[in-house]
């Protein structure tokens, strides 16, 4: 698979927490986990079973703790983006997201927005 880097807007924090590696108490990475899947550790912190993907339960506690995070800033006067949702990252249809499915629509979604900036619009 070839893909592109690009790098990361700033506003672009909230899906970075998807992506964060599971930290413990005292801030080191924990150690990776086999999985029967082939995934050999967890890419996110909300990857609750660590099997390193996220499920569709697993992906909607996620959007319900920062879609309170992104109201707060929406009444502070800086309106967020509209989370992804579940079946614009699921691109394979296997009813699960993975790592390379979340930088694949992260990245598409940086895309978007770039054409759009570029002709005065928003997201």
């Amino acid at each position: 698979m070839n893909m592109k880097w690009t790098p990361i807007q700033p506003r672009a924090w909230l899906m970075l927490l998807l992506l964060a590696a599971p930290l413990t108490a005292a801030g080191q990475a924990t150690e990776p986990t086999a999985t029967g899947n082939g995934a050999s550790r967890p890419f996110s912190i909300h990857d609750l079973d660590r099997d390193g993907r996220l499920s569709h339960e697993e992906y909607r506690q996620f959007l319900a703790h920062t879609e309170q995070r992104r109201q707060a800033a929406e009444q502070a006067g800086r309106p967020g983006r509209p989370p992804l949702q579940f079946h614009e990252i699921d691109s394979n249809s296997d009813d699960y997201l993975d790592e390379d499915e979340m930088i694949s629509a992260l990245n598409r979604r940086l895309e978007r927005h770039r054409q759009r900036r570029n002709r005065g619009g928003r997201w």
